[in-house]
């Protein structure tokens, strides 16, 4: 019997999605080859399908940086943004000091956005402007900054 394995948080090919048929021998492929790029992935399945197995089974491919998940669904209010892009002090009432955001807390690694179609719109075309941007952390403008 053969078992596809991906490689597990150590770099372990341990058993963290197994099977056999072709279409999981087929992913199992596709995470290899999406783990050794730096393309931004788009993985879409309802609640309990795997989604966060499989973008830490890409992430571990080549296991570079810390793996950042961000649930967008629990980033409520005016703080939104500065829970993604960070802040510096005194930027609003209990800024007590400067905050880097998840997103750059993810630079050199992966940050998995759950549930993304939770933000506002506006939120949402910055992140995307972070992901055409391809790693340039320098185009993050924290709040507060100039």
């Amino acid at each position: 019997m053969l078992e596809e394995c991906a490689p597990a948080p150590d770099g372990d090919f341990e058993r963290i999605l197994v099977g056999q048929s072709a279409r999981t021998r087929q992913i199992l492929r596709l995470i290899q080859k999406l783990g050794r790029s730096r393309w931004p992935v788009l993985l879409l399945g309802e609640t309990g399908t795997g989604k966060e197995v499989v973008a830490r089974s890409i992430h571990n491919v080549l296991g570079q940086g810390p793996f950042v998940t961000i649930d967008c669904s629990a980033l409520v209010g005016p703080l939104m943004e500065s829970e993604l892009f960070g802040h510096v002090k005194g930027a609003f009432t209990n800024a007590v000091a400067n905050k880097i955001g998840l997103i750059e807390a993810a630079n050199g690694g992966t940050a998995f956005l759950d549930e993304i179609g939770e933000l506002p719109l506006d939120l949402q075309a910055k992140l995307l402007r972070v992901l055409q941007e391809n790693d340039k952390l320098e185009i993050i403008r924290v709040v507060g900054g100039g």
